[in-house]
């Protein structure tokens, strides 16, 4: 997977060229929000995790890299060596590696609850014949999809592919009625199908759905959590307390969102547009709990995966 590079936010807000990585600086003229924290690095999918650690990665002070796939995850989890103090990462993934005593990562937060929605040409889509286009065939999106619909009374055949920009092109080719994606590709593919003179509606929040059938107390489900280096724990406590208090404040206004996705680029974070960013926020369902204080969620989405939740994975 392609692993970005850092560069300064001065460079991008100069010639407004996508960067290739995310470890972004502070503006010219401007002090670090935080200089007395010590420096850290983190690694971070990109897309809804991306958007949590916007304000750490453009603090002045720390190193954030942002990446695609989980293949760059796994390696750095499985690294005795690594030198990221804190990785987000979709939770089953880490949790599967501590419950192997195959990394020195455990959990601390969990900081997204879900982001995938069903959408179609017509609330009756999922009755009808068709095809139905669906992405991440045995990861999270098509466990949680399996789990909180009944599948085998969905009409339409059911077709995998290889990623959810996959999913968006047959769907604005008109080649599926209805399919599986996440915010915000979601608000996205929807306004590219308008333009096209294709209608598209979101038919069922997969999040409402898996709560329901899974009877869980949280709305959604732990999807990407955050794993904190042993030996770490102390180190990265600022910057945990200021990721919850920046998730916390975009929650309520927007404009927080929209300017750092424009300083650190789209293109870096993963996502369509700073205003879709901003305008997807509450549906990204983007916030940060303890991991200590929702296990039994976790204990529920991880024996989806054949996990065996214990405290143990918590970081001390």
């Amino acid at each position: 997977m392609k692993l970005f590079k850092g560069l300064l936010v001065a460079a991008l807000l100069l010639t407004g060229c996508a960067a290739p990585a995310g470890n972004v600086n502070e503006p010219k003229g401007e002090e670090p929000k935080n200089p007395a924290a010590e420096p850290i690095k983190v690694l971070a999918p990109t897309g809804a995790p991306a958007l949590s650690v916007m304000e750490l990665a453009a603090d002045g002070v720390n190193t954030v890299d942002f990446v695609t796939g989980s293949e760059a995850l796994s390696a750095e989890f499985a690294k005795s060596d690594s030198d990221y103090d804190m990785i987000l990462a979709p939770i089953n993934l880490g949790a599967k590696l501590i419950s192997a005593d195959k990394t020195d990562y455990r959990l601390e937060a969990v900081i997204t609850w879900g982001n995938l929605y069903l959408v179609g040409t017509s609330d009756t889509a999922l009755e009808e014949a068709g095809n139905f286009a669906a992405f991440g065939e045995g990861s999270v999106p098509d466990i949680v999809f399996k789990n909180a619909v009944d599948v085998e009374s969905i009409v339409p055949e059911i077709t995998y592919y290889s990623s959810a920009q996959d999913v968006q092109g047959i769907l604005l080719s008109g080649k599926a009625e209805s399919g599986l994606l996440a915010e915000p590709a979601v608000t996205a593919t929807i306004a590219k199908a308008k333009e096209q003179g294709i209608e598209l509606k979101v038919i069922l929040d997969l999040q409402s759905a898996y709560q329901e059938k899974m009877s869980t107390a949280s709305s959604g489900f732990p999807q990407a959590a955050i794993f904190v280096k042993q030996g770490s724990e102390e180190k990265v406590s600022a910057a945990l307390a200021q990721i919850e208090s920046f998730v916390s404040a975009a929650a309520s206004d927007s404009s927080k969102v929209s300017s750092l996705v424009d300083q650190l680029t789209p293109e870096v974070l993963g996502v369509p547009s700073s205003k879709i960013a901003a305008a997807t926020w509450a549906k990204q369902n983007i916030r940060y709990t303890s991991a200590s204080l929702c296990e039994a969620d976790i204990t529920t989405m991880l024996k989806l995966f054949g996990i065996d939740y214990t405290s143990e994975m918590l970081s001390k």
